[in-house]
């Protein structure tokens, strides 16, 4: 599990560190550490999704109405907490919005090539 997070964080990282590049010299420092706070959101979404598969997957088998309440769940846990850190990032640090959703979609362009790399 950690391996495929690794995997993952990596991809991610990369996206991001090279969007944040790009930022750094179009719209200066602040730009790129928008980018890479977008790309912070990305990746902790990653890891709640991972940690949410982990802990399914460990755990005794559910019936079709308990894993649709698990997915259901999960998916509201992801979209609260992505709705939040936008909000921290763009309403009380004032980061750049474009740079930040840049970040935001470079790390989870990582996330759909790690899905595209997996064997399962």
């Amino acid at each position: 599990m950690f391996i495929r997070i690794r995997n993952l964080l990596l991809i991610q990282l990369a996206l991001v560190l090279l969007t944040a590049v790009v930022f750094l010299g179009i719209s200066g420092n602040l730009g790129a550490l928008s980018a890479c706070f977008g790309g912070l959101i990305a990746c902790s979404n990653a890891v709640l999704l991972e940690w949410r598969r982990y802990r399914v997957d460990r755990g005794r088998a559910l019936s079709g109405g308990a894993s649709l309440r698990v997915l259901y769940r999960s998916a509201l846990e992801r979209f609260l907490l992505v709705a939040l850190l936008f909000a921290l990032g763009m309403g009380v640090l004032r980061l750049e919005p474009l740079a930040l959703l840049s970040g935001f979609i470079a790390g989870h362009a990582g996330l759909v090539i790690s899905g595209l790399r997996r064997k399962n």
